[in-house]
């Protein structure tokens, strides 16, 4: 496809059809580059099949607001409004890069689905044997018949507008639950929207897992 493209607009003499064919080879680009960098964000995923020696204990807090910060310009290309709330420490036992993934794929989908609109991002440890992250927009949302679906990779609500793959929320899933968490979609404020909640164990309560052999 873009080999395609590229030729085509090397065919081209006219200056307009020039720059929209250069214009497809950039978003066509960008959309491969998504993909294949989702696609490595589930191979890092997939053999999580609990916690191991590169977890470390980690503030969710901490790592939801330099995910935010690194974001901000994609948020002010697509005139979202992002921003970020906590309530105080979130310890957490974690791979930092995999929770990065993680937040960075419930962001960025918030941004492609629902474009212009304000997303918020929320750390807090509701429980002492929980902590919460929450990441909510007020855009189309998501029907709840289509809720369960739409974490099968590649899944995309028919009529959807964005240019994303359908693997965000597949990525988010099996990173959770590798951290012994889970993902739940709701309505996002006021019933409009989607706000998504990743619950956690906290640090505190997470068991730390031996290596194979270990006394």
């Amino acid at each position: 496809m873009l080999r395609t493209q590229a030729e085509s607009a090397l065919r081209e003499e006219e200056p307009a059809a020039v720059r929209q064919a250069l214009a497809q080879l950039r978003d066509h680009s960008q959309a491969t580059s998504h993909l294949a960098s989702q696609l490595l964000s589930l191979a890092r995923a997939e053999p999580l099949a609990g916690l191991s020696d590169e977890a470390e204990v980690v503030d969710l807090a901490t790592v939801a607001r330099e995910a935010c910060a690194a974001l901000v310009p994609e948020a002010l290309a697509r005139r979202a409004d992002l921003g970020f709330e906590e309530a105080g420490p979130a310890l957490i036992r974690a791979r930092p890069l995999l929770i990065r993934e993680l937040i960075a794929n419930l962001v960025d989908n918030a941004l492609r689905y629902a474009p212009a609109a304000t997303v918020t991002v929320r750390t807090a440890r509701p429980s002492p044997s929980r902590v919460l992250l929450v990441v909510e927009d007020d855009g189309p949302g998501i029907p709840p018949d289509e809720r369960s679906r739409v974490f099968e990779r590649f899944y995309r609500i028919r009529g959807t507008r964005g240019d994303g793959a359908g693997l965000g929320l597949a990525i988010v899933r099996e990173i959770a639950s590798g951290h012994g968490g889970t993902v739940e979609l709701t309505d996002g404020p006021g019933g409009k929207g989607l706000r998504v909640e990743v619950h956690l164990p906290a640090a505190e309560a997470a068991a730390p897992t031996r290596a194979a052999g270990a006394a």
